[in-house]
């Protein structure tokens, strides 16, 4: 009878133990750590570098991470670094200025005895399509002109210069690849700035593979350059495979690569060789057909220096124009990973905090800010703010304890909105549709040669706000191969308890 009582027990034991194990083994979290462990044995991974991990915004509680403080290359995930401080430290309503200015003097017949000036503040959006007409070149020499009529300047008896001096001349990060600079997403950030800093060309594809493709040169305002030709006709739908070789004001461009056969009118956007000369060359044209002439050629600052000469001479105020607020730049700077407008905001940062409109002063600023709220920047490198540079390297815990002190800054809000959503937009616009995810997890993406990067924020299925970085470099798979992997972990992390 005992034995037969001692059986029953036995087998209510067991069969507990199989529900609590059957219980354990479909906890998401549990489901999460095991999908770490199988890509730990996964060939593709096999030579990479890689690192996740997940915590409570709330209380920095760790849920899950592997390799969390190893250093890696980012990629565009850089730009959770620098978005992040300049929101807090320049404010959300910060503005960019770009001032019309004249020396010298207005006579009664209208006679500018002097220079006119477009003085930039360093503003990457003139230009820029990606915010209302209100940033459009026409609408902006619109204002300027103007300001030009209201006060009676109807001759300039002196240049258009473009001063372009509240940033250093240098546009580009010293680590920036040769490859990468000439192209439209490495044109970098000047003291003034206009049109994203981009120019578009066009080819039409030969008939067959390996032959020339044909370059139009539709702006007439680039007949200056000059561009050597050696792209090829590709395969069929290989889409933009050009390369652009050329750097900053020099006018030779060597084209590389090739367009997809069949094409014609195949646009390919490159970076603008002189930013500020080709903004004081179209608005000296726009005045002048409207009837304001410059005796002299339009001038740059930093051709004025180059010369041995000196400008400082008092200046007067025309016009000021101001750009749309930070926390509007933001939205495209993390959604739609726009390199240039994150270069600004870093020398912005160092020029207001440093006095000094420098790559290595903004760094210094952003570093100092994060060190203020007591992050352990060991191993941490910061190289640029948009993270073009191969040695930038952060550890996906040094990004979680940012994004978990973001969640307490004023700009929280701002910041996170500005992080591409699930299933919605920006890199996250096709991934974890119809999933609890979708319309919830936020994350600023990073891509770039085996390079493949995520971090951002998500409510689980328990309410709690949770923050997470994945970073995976040196995988020998393709990127189409290893996006499905990292779906299945950001969804596993949003369905966690």
């Amino acid at each position: 009878m005992n034995s037969h009582k001692n059986y029953c027990i036995f087998l209510l034991l067991f069969f507990s133990w199989l529900f609590l194990e059957a219980q354990n083994n479909n906890d998401p979290l549990n489901l999460l750590n095991n999908e770490i462990e199988l890509l730990k044995k996964d060939p593709c991974l096999k030579n990479a570098s890689w690192s996740v991990m997940v915590s409570e915004t709330a209380t920095g509680k760790q849920l899950c991470g592997y390799n969390v403080d190893m250093v890696l290359e980012p990629a565009s995930v850089m730009k959770i670094v620098t978005t992040g401080a300049a929101l807090s430290l320049l404010g959300s309503s910060f503005v960019f200025e770009t001032r019309l200015e004249y020396s010298g003097t207005i006579d009664p017949e209208g006679n500018l005895i002097g220079n006119l000036y477009i003085t930039g503040g360093g503003d990457p959006t003139i230009g820029s399509k990606r915010f209302d007409g209100a940033v459009s070149t026409d609408s902006i020499f619109y204002e300027f002109y103007r300001a030009l009529k209201q006060n009676n300047i109807r001759h300039i008896k002196g240049s258009v210069v473009a001063d372009a001096s509240f940033f250093e001349e240098n546009p580009a990060a010293g680590s920036w690849l040769w490859e990468d600079i000439g192209n439209y997403y490495a044109s970098g950030a000047y003291g003034l700035n206009i049109n994203e800093n981009s120019y578009r060309i066009y080819f039409d594809a030969g008939v067959d593979l390996g032959s020339p493709a044909l370059l139009n040169i539709k702006d007439p305002e680039l007949n200056e350059m000059e561009f050597i030709n050696n792209v090829k006709t590709g395969k069929a739908g290989s889409g933009d495979n050009v390369i652009i070789y050329g750097s900053p004001y020099t006018n030779v461009r060597m084209l590389e690569g090739t367009v997809p056969v069949g094409k014609t009118n195949f646009d390919v956007d490159g970076s603008l060789t002189d930013p500020p000369a080709y903004f004081a060359k179209l608005f000296s044209e726009y005045i002048y057909n409207k009837g304001i002439i410059a005796d002299s050629a339009t001038k740059t600052n930093r051709k004025i220096k180059w010369e041995g000469k000196t400008d400082s001479v008092k200046r007067k105020i025309l016009a000021l124009h101001k750009s749309p607020e930070l926390k509007e730049i933001v939205v495209p700077t993390n959604t739609k990973s726009v390199n240039l407008f994150a270069e600004a905001i870093l020398k912005t940062i160092g020029r207001i905090k440093k006095d000094k409109g420098s790559e290595t002063a903004g760094v210094e600023a952003v570093k100092n800010f994060w060190a203020s709220k007591n992050i352990d920047l060991k191993g941490f490198e910061m190289e640029d703010g948009c993270g073009l540079s191969r040695k930038n390297k952060i550890s996906t815990r040094q990004l979680c304890e940012m994004l978990k002190i973001l969640t307490k800054e004023k700009a929280y809000t701002d910041f996170s909105q500005s992080l591409p959503l699930a299933g919605k937009t920006g890199g996250m616009a096709a991934m974890l549709k119809g999933t609890i995810a979708e319309n919830n997890l936020r994350a600023k993406t990073g891509n770039m040669d085996k390079i493949k990067s995520y971090a951002g924020y998500v409510k689980n299925i328990s309410g709690k706000n949770l923050c997470f970085a994945l970073v995976f470099n040196n995988y020998t798979c393709s990127n189409s191969e290893l996006k499905p992997k990292i779906e299945k972990l950001l969804l596993l992390i949003a369905q966690t308890k």
